[in-house]
């Protein structure tokens, strides 16, 4: 982090944008689900704490209690339940930060103390950690044969990518950067690929819902018997 100089949150937010899963302390996989229930869990344990002080106070004092605090906390409370439901079924390749600050802060904060796997980690800093001659390109005049497939790639990313967001509307930009379909066109010349930041720079305003946040999945409705 020191070498990179970034931040415990701003290693958290590259870690959930490219989709890596943290674990807790004993190696078992932390859902984004599991970090909702936390925070509610904290907040409901903050609501009771406030309850009882409200109990010792009366008149103007147990009013601002209530009106400053704990009204404030309960419908912050009502909300993280209501996005709990959104997120029931969905695991970290299919997650983005929420667009509420109070509920981006919920998972940053959380996962300050997890854990991430060394390999995912490295492979989300390969770029900066290979030595400067690793990337070089072998090529005598790299610009050119960087450029001419780069603009051949982006063509057929969009041209996949319109396809499959008419099909599927709902799919994040995340979810379309992880089709296989779109995975295959990302490779370079020389072997390598082009960042997941890349390709979304290619497609990122085809999306037809482009607002950050993991929607709710459509369920079909049952048939009356």
């Amino acid at each position: 982090m020191a070498w990179f100089s970034i931040t415990g949150s701003g290693l958290v937010q590259k870690c959930i944008s490219h989709n890596l899963t943290p674990y807790n302390d004993q190696g078992k996989p932390i859902r984004p689900v599991d970090v909702v229930i936390l925070n509610i869990e904290g907040m409901e344990q903050k609501l009771s704490r406030l309850d009882e002080a409200a109990w010792d106070l009366t008149g103007l004092e147990r009013e601002k209690l209530i009106e400053n605090q704990m009204q404030p906390l309960e419908e912050l409370l009502q909300r993280f339940r209501l996005y709990l439901r959104s997120i029931e079924s969905v695991n970290w390749d299919r997650f983005e930060l929420p667009p509420e600050n109070e509920l981006a802060a919920c998972f940053i904060n959380r996962l300050v103390g997890s854990n991430y796997r060394a390999e995912d980690v490295d492979r989300l800093f390969k770029e900066h950690i290979e030595p400067a001659e690793k990337r070089k390109s072998p090529e005598v005049n790299p610009k050119r044969s960087r450029s001419i497939p780069s603009k051949e790639r982006i063509k057929k990313c969009r041209e996949i990518a319109k396809q499959i967001w008419n099909q599927q509307p709902d799919l994040t930009i995340a979810g379309m950067i992880n089709r296989n379909e779109i995975i295959r066109q990302t490779k370079r010349p020389d072997g390598g690929k082009y960042s997941e930041m890349t390709v979304r720079s290619w497609i990122r305003d085809l999306c037809p819902n482009p607002k950050p946040g993991r929607r709710p999945e459509k369920r079909p409705l049952q048939q009356a018997c």
